[in-house]
């Protein structure tokens, strides 16, 4: 592997080191300086920006760190291929939303079959760690989100809490607009039964 990272830091900012410390590329003959250090730069920059759009899309500090660390990884795996900034945001984030739904259903499948205790959105009870999260960003927003479909909870996350256009969106949901705007309206109807005029 090319790009190693290490957990400990969570989207909440509690974290023990600066996100830099915790990549370490590994020498690689095929990619270039500049490329090992624009990756850095940019795991810098987007780090936090990506581990808070994973916990808003599978509630788990944890989960959404090593997700998030994935999806630097896979970039670096792709660089040559993805050369403009915007874009490599775009990619990042698309890739944060398939290893989010990759996750969801191999841990819904696992606890499905294991018989082991599931919150309404199909996830295990929460740590300290993640309750504080909760209770920090409008916890009674992101529970309602927890009640959410998995595909419903990702187009409106996107939408409200990334600001992602629809086409966006679908790009990165790969899916068509259509589904988008269905997502999002039925994300939003079920939002509004479950939070009535707090929003």
């Amino acid at each position: 592997m090319i790009v190693q990272a290490t957990t400990g830091v969570s989207p909440s900012g509690l974290s023990r080191s600066e996100p830099a410390s915790m990549l370490r590329l590994v020498p690689d003959n095929t990619r270039s300086g500049s490329a090992r250090s624009e990756i850095v730069a940019l795991y810098e920059a987007e780090f936090h920006g990506m581990a808070r759009l994973a916990y808003l899309l599978c509630g788990n500090t944890q989960q959404a760190d090593d997700l998030a660390h994935d999806a630097f990884v896979r970039l670096y795996e792709h660089w040559d291929r993805v050369n403009d900034l915007a874009k490599r945001r775009a990619y990042l984030r698309t890739i944060v939303v398939n290893l989010a739904h990759s996750a969801h259903r191999r841990n819904f499948t696992a606890r499905r079959h294991a018989g082991a205790p599931m919150l309404a959105d199909g996830g295990a009870a929460t740590s300290a760690e993640d309750e504080a999260i909760w209770r920090s960003v409008r916890p009674e927003v992101l529970a309602a989100l927890g009640t959410l479909s998995e595909r419903q909870r990702t187009a409106v996350v996107l939408r409200h809490w990334l600001g992602m256009t629809e086409g966006e969106i679908a790009a990165a949901m790969s899916c068509s607009v259509g589904s988008v705007r269905t997502h999002i309206a039925r994300g939003h109807q079920n939002l509004a039964l479950r939070l009535g005029g707090s929003r």
